[in-house]
């Protein structure tokens, strides 16, 4: 036992005197190790910046001059300027009466105007509304709201659309069946105001016409002006044109009878059908065919029928009238002519021997003309036939006056 205790010490001892040693070698170890082995280091918020690659780089852009933009459709300089239409009207292309129609406005549509051209005849506005198109309209057509014409920008067509005339402009010298739009009207397919509307034709233009119905209620003319297409507007808005030779056209448009061929070319020439003439009644503008006198006890309408023809027969009467309305005050009578036949009426007012100044004519068809009259005097209605010519042209007619519309 003693020898085994002697072994232990021994061994005790030496392994105190190596501890030193061994403490000082581990040390020297472990600083000399590899950093492999050494902890990793806790990441920073450094970002790693990216790599350059000079190899792939992409090609340096040159940007190119961009186009010049087409101007825009509007392109005001202010805001629009609300309108409304006084009329049914043409919506055209450029500013100018023969330019090509876009559409028509109908009475009292609102509009966005944007300026007007250099005569002021013209305004641009919005059109269709709502969108980003444009198109001209007449000025006088167009009531604007807390501006005057004058105050809008002058503004140019882009590039106006006018097409080229198969016919010179009308004018009083240039064809003896001239006329002159006395206000502004509609133009129709046919003889009557159920037929549709091919557009406006404006206070002042002149036309050339080219056939009027049997009743001369309705002219054909070349419409538009300074083409050879065909358009119906109604005697009562034209000017005391020339009829004689003009042929003649029933209720649907087609040729009745041309008095000579070379005023409607390639169409047969037709015989209406037969009238008897009308009879001489003896009356005269000293001897009226009839006196009708207004007063407060008496009736506010009185009518005369009659007939008349031409070139043969009775072409005229003479219908005398006294209004009722206090004496040299002016106040109007309200007159209508009836007719049937294959001929036309004209009426015209006369007093004390004389046309009455700026007094319209009655045409058949006609209802409720005013005419402007002087309580207390004498005026008379002279209706004459047609005598433009041509075979019997006969019209019996019924003429009514009222003192209301």
């Amino acid at each position: 036992m003693t020898c085994i205790v002697q072994t232990k010490s021994r061994h005790c001892r030496m392994a105190r005197r190596a501890f030193p040693l061994a403490t000082i070698l581990l040390f020297l170890l472990t600083s000399c190790a590899p950093a492999a082995t050494a902890p990793a280091a806790t990441p920073t918020d450094t970002p790693t910046p990216l790599p350059f690659y000079t190899a792939t780089l992409p090609p340096t852009f040159t940007p190119r001059p961009s186009l010049t933009p087409a101007p825009p459709t509007i392109a005001p300089t202010f805001a629009p300027l609300s309108g409304a239409t006084t009329a049914q009207v043409n919506v055209r292309s450029a500013p100018s009466s023969v330019a090509n129609a876009l559409g028509l406005l109908p009475a009292a549509t609102r509009v966005q105007v944007l300026g007007r051209d250099s005569t002021d005849q013209w305004l641009m506005v919005i059109y269709p509304p709502n969108s980003s198109t444009t198109g001209w309209v007449a000025a006088s057509f167009i009531t604007l709201e807390g501006r005057e014409i004058a105050s809008l920008p002058v503004l140019q067509a882009a590039t106006p659309d006018l097409p080229l005339p198969t016919q010179p402009e009308a004018s009083p010298t240039a064809n003896p069946y001239f006329a002159t739009i006395r206000t502004t009207i509609n133009v129709r397919a046919g003889p009557a105001s159920t037929f549709a509307s091919l557009g406006l034709i404006e206070a002042g233009k002149v036309v050339i016409l080219n056939g009027r119905n049997q009743t001369n209620t309705w002219y054909r003319i070349y419409y538009p002006v300074g083409t050879q297409e065909i358009g119906w507007v109604a005697a009562a808005y034209v000017d005391a044109p020339n009829l004689q030779g003009l042929p003649y056209y029933d209720n649907q448009g087609n040729l009745v009878y041309a008095p000579e061929e070379g005023n409607a070319p390639g169409q047969a020439t037709l015989t209406p059908t037969a009238f008897s003439p009308a009879a001489g009644d003896g009356d005269s503008e000293q001897n009226p065919a009839v006196r009708l006198e207004f007063s407060p006890s008496g009736a506010e309408s009185f009518s005369y029928s009659s007939d008349l023809s031409s070139p043969t027969g009775d072409d005229a009467d003479w219908v005398a009238f006294v209004p009722y309305i206090p004496t040299s005050e002016a106040g109007y009578v309200y007159a209508r002519l009836d007719c049937k036949g294959n001929g036309g009426i004209t009426a015209s007012l006369r007093k004390q021997g004389r046309p009455v100044p700026d007094s319209p004519q009655l045409l058949c068809g006609q209802y409720g003309l005013a005419l402007k009259v002087l309580g207390g005097q004498e005026y008379l209605l002279v209706l004459r036939a047609d005598g433009s010519g041509g075979p019997l042209r006969y019209v019996s007619y019924t003429l009514t006056i009222s003192l209301k519309p």
